[in-house]
């Protein structure tokens, strides 16, 4: 996964940077320009408007453990991309798996897949908690240690992640579990329901732009 925008403005800049609306095309070419700015506006209000409902839901789920634990609430960004354990290091003959999230400590941001489940939330938050604990530099330090020299089951960030989870599990509200019911879970459905026609519209692009290139190539 190419998260080549941390280097430029962070993770948490990145809910503004990928609005598409700027992108939009005022009067270009009329009839096609019409036509991409519904294909820029689809995307925003099928994918990117309810990707954004989910986050700010999972983080008001977040809010009340971290207030709970007189620490501060990490920001969350989810992806339909698959999510790389292997994100920053890796060779050639590495094995890597795709996992659900990952957490970044030293910009306290969550990137997780849409189609997470509370489980997946709530083990992310205990890195969270434990880089907290740790400290974000040293965590930071410990985790790319980790990476570099344990599977994912042997590093000990993960081992603690997993039973502070079950922690978690037991003192979440009920609220938060009608947050994620009534809240995330439909606009999980919401997407998955219609992604599959914004692919289809941009299929649809794709196949004009090519059949334009083949008109003029034979000229």
């Amino acid at each position: 996964m190419d998260l080549n925008i941390r280097d430029n403005d962070g993770i948490n800049n990145a809910r503004e940077l990928l609005s598409p609306t700027q992108y939009l095309l005022p009067g270009f070419m009329s009839g096609s320009g019409d036509f991409v700015n519904r294909v820029i506006m689809e995307i925003e209000n099928s994918i990117l408007k309810p990707l954004e409902d989910i986050e700010n839901s999972s983080e008001g789920i977040l809010e009340g453990l971290a207030e709970n634990m007189n620490i501060e609430k990490p920001r969350i960004m989810t992806t339909i991309n698959p999510i790389n354990e292997c994100l920053e290091y890796i060779d050639k003959d590495q094995q890597c798996q795709l996992i659900m999230g990952k957490y970044f400590a030293d910009e306290s941001v969550i990137l997780i897949n849409y189609k997470f489940d509370m489980n997946t939330l709530l083990h992310l938050f205990a890195h969270h908690v434990h880089a907290i604990e740790m400290g974000r530099t040293k965590y930071v330090r410990v985790r790319k240690l980790e990476e570099l020299r344990l599977p994912w089951q042997l590093r000990p960030t993960e081992i603690m992640a997993m039973h502070r989870t079950a922690h978690l599990v037991r003192i979440l509200s009920p609220r938060a579990w009608r947050i994620y019911n009534e809240e995330i879970k439909p606009r999980i459905r919401d997407i998955e329901e219609k992604i599959s026609n914004v692919r289809l519209t941009v299929s649809y692009l794709e196949k004009q732009v090519e059949h334009t290139f083949n008109e003029k190539r034979h000229i």
